[in-house]
């Protein structure tokens, strides 16, 4: 049986939430105030987490099919699962392709996106083959590589002379306006609704009651890897440019130049993006075909990863024309999408709790009328 330790936990949820939010400016249409609203998703964002996390601790050591199954019956979990199936990979489709267009903006220009697709997944495959602790136990291996990049970018950029604190005065310039509406919703659910991928994956956790605890742990020391990130940006390019900027990591690395000595500092870029779409992409994709594996009761879960993981590259690069197309329609399409399920995992988190509560209810009645029983224990 699969089994991953907290620690491992803790690490693949941190890799999972900085993935890929690092690169980009969250909340830029606040301007200066992205990191107040990054502040403010994650104190709502706390109350998904508590549901999606309330639900291993309702139904212990079970897989998700059969927390559905036992909550609403074959008949309609079967389409549950295949919407669930349809959202990861999905999402898993989205981190893929961004990714890789990114890699071969920034690294491998002259290598044709396919290419890249494909040595992308290849990784991916094979690791995922071996089996979900091996993907926990190199989450263990690189996060540390990921931090120390992260930090190492933070600590070039303050002492580069670019840095102006100045560049996020004024706070709440414009008001609470700015913070609230589409640019709140938004960084809810993007990193931190995507966390209901997670569903899919707490039965392997060998010790069920420190699920919460890890997840808040492992969101929040995220949280303020994101908010030092965009502090970063904002920082060393300014709200507008930030804002309009394709990566504005990338150009903040680009910015660094220490003595003449420490500069063009760009491969880290690459590798932060390299870890973070990775852990991104795979646990997306590994959360569709335990879903699918779960529909079709199949066995041989390699089976279907080699299969969808053969297709995937092909279907990605027919799926999105550009990166201009494939920014359009994460924010016009897959944002509510995102909603969609979390407003879905609300609701039947709700009827697996009263459905657990009914079962209770009923199992003392049933002891209550049977004095037999009683009187033995």
């Amino acid at each position: 049986m699969i089994q991953i330790t907290k620690i491992q936990l803790f690490m693949l949820i941190m890799l999972f939430e900085v993935g890929s939010t690092t690169l980009f400016a969250l909340g830029i249409a606040a301007k200066q105030d992205a990191w107040l609203v990054v502040l403010l998703a994650f104190f709502i964002g706390t109350g998904l987490i508590w549901v999606f996390t309330q639900i291993p601790r309702i139904c212990p050591d079970q897989n998700f099919s059969e927390i559905l199954n036992a909550a609403v019956g074959r008949k309609l979990a079967i389409p549950l699962l295949i919407i669930y199936a349809a959202y990861f990979l999905d999402g898993a489709s989205y981190n893929f392709y961004e990714f890789g267009a990114l890699i071969k903006m920034t690294a491998l220009p002259m290598t044709p996106l396919l290419v890249i697709l494909y040595f992308f997944m290849l990784v991916s495959i094979y690791i995922l083959s071996l089996g979900f602790e091996v993907l926990a136990r190199t989450g263990e291996i690189l996060l540390p590589v990921f931090i120390i990049f992260l930090v190492t970018i933070y600590i070039f950029t303050m002492f580069s002379g670019q840095f102006e604190i100045n560049a996020l005065l004024p706070i709440l310039g414009n008001g609470m306006k700015p913070l609230l509406g589409k640019t709140l919703l938004d960084v809810v659910l993007f990193p931190f609704g995507e966390l209901v991928v997670f569903i899919m994956f707490w039965h392997f956790v060998n010790k069920q009651e420190g699920i919460r605890k890890i997840t808040y742990l492992a969101v929040t020391f995220s949280t303020v890897l994101i908010i030092f990130s965009l502090i970063i940006m904002l920082a060393i390019l300014g709200p507008d440019l930030t804002a309009n900027t394709e990566v504005p990591l990338l150009q903040t690395i680009l910015s660094i130049n220490i003595a003449d000595f420490f500069t063009n500092l760009d491969l880290l870029a690459v590798l932060i993006m390299f870890i973070g779409g990775f852990y991104k992409m795979s646990l997306h994709f590994y959360g569709g075909v335990l879903a699918i594996i779960w529909i079709f009761n199949i066995k041989n879960i390699r089976r279907v990863i080699l299969v969808l993981g053969l297709i995937f590259p092909i279907y990605n690069n027919m799926r999105f024309e550009n990166m201009a197309y494939h920014r359009w329609l994460g924010s016009e399409v897959h944002t509510y999408v995102m909603a969609m399920i979390n407003l879905l995992s609300i609701f039947l988190f709700i009827v697996i709790f009263l459905k657990k509560k009914v079962n209770i209810a009923k199992k003392r009645r049933k002891n209550d009328g049977n004095p037999s029983i009683n009187q033995e224990s």
